[in-house]
């Protein structure tokens, strides 16, 4: 522990001397003596000793008394005085001054020990309140705020001088006057400040609150908020409220300006031609406007607390989640813009411009996303519907191309056949026997054939593709059409020696047209004998499948390769190859037997092996109602 430093202050030399030794034989360190007031006042700025011991007599202008007054006040160092027990005045002088204790000529060691000791800690006591108050004071005059008294029931007032500072007065130019006070307070809030107050004085409550408007010394209107804590009366003292005043002008300006801005917002909101939302950092919708509402289905309540995932469709989820996430963690603008669909009440598709927008705090932290969202349904729908007509337009380009290049090429050769034909029988008729002339006659007719069915099948395409070919649906017994068909071909399949078979007994009715399921059927079991080897077997097969009857034409001929079959059905691609007895095809019949199937709501597919046969296969809408009286 370090030795505490004493300042002696002592007139007379041999006590001083004495007390010096006394002093430093008990460990204590005597920085200094001194015999007058103003050789003191030196040493304690010089030496900052932890105790003064003062004689009350000394030399010079300045006592004792005046000089611990002095020291005191200037330097905050504990003084103790020297006195004898005779000087009864000078005792009495003492005690008006702030000091820490007595001791009597010659000292007692003990007795000054403990003196010290009170002392040191009285004034580190002293010292720490000190600091505590000017910290206090540095705070209100920081924080804007003043402090006052007021006693209610004598209507006397105290202010210091933040407070007059803070309504922009200096010291002297406001006084106490409860009077001048009370002018300070805003004409319209001095009627509800008197009320509230006169209401906590009627209340057991102890604290009070207000918030009210002041004017200032510049004409300026401030806003002040009080606070006070009430000490009630007793017989000894009477009833007394002590309080702080803050200024808080900019905080009410903020406050109002922010309300201005929120109630701006708020009519943007409400008003929006578009859709606009409110949502919290994790998706959570907490407002949106009738707008988006409308567009939704939804009324506002039903809205709340949804989260987006609710009423985005399932295939836009993840990239709004990802969006959301880029938008938190900064690594996308501040703000987005996306196409998205959303779905709404009535699980309809809903397509949307939608902006998103992060709020963040001054700190940067995430506070909610606003959402503005514009419906382009119509749009997207014009778009789809744009694209499909390029994609039509684009195969009917296709089309046309190779429909001249069939009227170019399919047309030009078998013309050029009969051409050639009919110019040498019209050249070489009498060299040639009968049987010679019989046998070009023939080629003649088949040429002549297959340009008619050529011919034929060019027009109902192109009635198709115009549209112009109607679907006129009637009942149909599919057991009466096979039979047709089987009569019809019989003698082409004799001639091939293939066997024909109709297992379409069971009376079967579909909804369909005749003509073109007649044309579809024709089609399938003519290429059949075309592409089966004499020995071969066709069968016209039918089943019901539920509400469709499956119908069938299967044979056991050459069969089709995986990869022809791919372009079986397509007009820019198609497949031709010519039948086990060289017979020849225009190779647009699979393509309207496709065709005729769609257009009775029925679906086409192929099964081939090659080598082994082939089976086509379509569905037909049954026909479901009471046929038996037909």
């Amino acid at each position: 522990m370090n030795s505490i430093k004493v300042l002696l202050v002592e007139d007379e030399q041999i006590v001083a001397r004495y007390t010096a030794k006394q002093l430093t034989g008990a460990g204590y360190t005597v920085v200094g003596t001194s015999n007058s007031g103003e050789d003191a006042i030196e040493q304690a700025a010089k030496f900052n000793p932890d105790i003064v011991l003062m004689d009350i007599k000394l030399m010079g202008s300045m006592d004792g008394i005046e000089t611990a007054d002095y020291i005191r006040k200037n330097y905050q160092l504990p003084v103790i005085f020297l006195t004898s027990l005779t000087d009864d005045e000078s005792f009495q002088r003492a005690k008006t001054v702030d000091h820490f204790g007595y001791l009597t000529k010659p000292i007692d060691l003990k007795e000054f020990n403990r003196i010290v000791e009170m002392a040191l800690y009285k004034s580190n006591i002293y010292k720490e309140l000190l600091e505590t108050k000017l910290r206090l004071e540095i705070a209100i005059k920081a924080s804007k705020t003043g402090v006052f008294e007021f006693w209610p029931t004598e209507k006397k007032y105290f202010s210091d001088n933040n407070l007059k500072a803070l309504y922009g007065y200096n010291e002297n130019e406001l006084s106490d006057n409860l009077d001048d006070w009370s002018a300070l307070v805003y004409k319209d809030d001095r009627p509800l400040m008197s009320e509230a107050f006169q209401k906590f004085l009627k209340s057991s409550e102890r604290e009070f609150r207000l918030e009210h408007r002041i004017y200032k010394k510049d004409g300026s209107i401030g806003w002040v908020v009080d606070y006070g804590l009430l000490f009630n009366a007793d017989d000894k003292k009477p009833l007394r409220l002590i309080g702080t005043t803050i200024d808080i002008t900019e905080r009410k300006n903020a406050e109002i300006e922010l309300q201005r801005s929120e109630e701006k917002f708020r009519n943007v909101f409400e008003g929006s031609g578009i859709g606009m939302a409110i949502l919290s950092p994790d998706g959570q919708f907490t407002r949106a406007n009738r707008v988006f509402c409308d567009l939704l289905g939804y009324n506002a309540n039903e809205i709340i607390n949804t989260n987006f995932r609710d009423i985005t469709h399932p295939g836009d989820i993840e990239k709004s989640i990802k969006l959301t996430k880029e938008l938190l963690s900064n690594e996308s603008p501040g703000n987005s813009l996306i196409e998205k669909r959303y779905i709404n009440k009535k699980g309809e598709v809903i397509w949307a411009l939608t902006s998103i927008s992060l709020m963040r705090d001054f700190e940067r932290k995430p506070l909610y996303f606003i959402v503005q969202v514009q419906d382009i349904t119509k749009r997207k729908k014009n778009e789809e519907q744009l694209i499909q007509y390029a994609g039509e337009l684009k195969n009917l380009n296709a089309a046309k191309d190779k429909f001249f290049s069939i009227i170019s090429h399919d047309l030009r050769s078998p013309f050029n056949a009969l051409l050639g034909i009919t110019e040498y029988l019209s050249q070489s008729y009498k060299d040639l026997n009968e049987e010679q002339i019989i046998n070009l006659v023939s080629d003649v007719y088949k040429t002549s054939q297959n340009v008619y069915n050529l011919i034929l099948n060019l027009l109902e395409w192109s009635r198709l593709q115009l549209g112009k070919l109607e679907v006129q649906r009637s009942i149909i017994n599919l057991a009466d059409l096979g039979s047709e068909i089987i009569n019809l071909y019989k003698e082409n399949a004799k001639r091939k020696q293939i066997e024909l078979v109709n297992n379409t007994t069971e009376e079967i009715f579909v909804f369909a047209d005749k003509y073109m399921l007649n044309m579809i059927l024709r089609n399938f079991v003519s290429n059949s004998i075309k592409f089966t080897r004499p020995g071969g077997r066709i069968e016209i097969k039918a089943i019901i499948n539920g509400n469709n009857a499956e119908v069938s034409v299967l044979d056991n001929g050459i069969g089709i390769s995986v990869e022809n079959q791919r372009n079986l059905f397509r007009i820019d691609e198609q497949y031709r190859r010519d039948g086990t007895a060289n017979e020849k095809g225009t190779g647009l019949g699979l393509i309207l037997c496709k065709e005729f199937i769609e257009k009775n709501n029925g679906v086409l597919w192929v099964e081939s092996e090659e080598g082994k046969g082939s089976r086509f296969s379509f569905t037909i809408p049954r026909y479901l109602g009471n046929h038996k009286n037909l």
